[in-house]
């Protein structure tokens, strides 16, 4: 996510389905408190 991979692709790496890939999204978005893909990237780094 964070190389800026769209679904299809970060499954294609993971050998996994995009519906796989949008649930794992939705859970770390739900577990960082955040709306955006873009949010979920930048929310590590504020804690650096």
């Amino acid at each position: 996510m964070a190389q800026g991979l769209g679904n299809r692709d970060m499954a294609r790496r993971l050998f996994i389905s995009e519906a796989t890939v949008k649930t794992h999204l939705v859970h770390i978005n739900t577990k960082l408190g955040v709306d955006t893909r873009m949010a979920a990237v930048r929310r590590p780094y504020a804690f650096a």
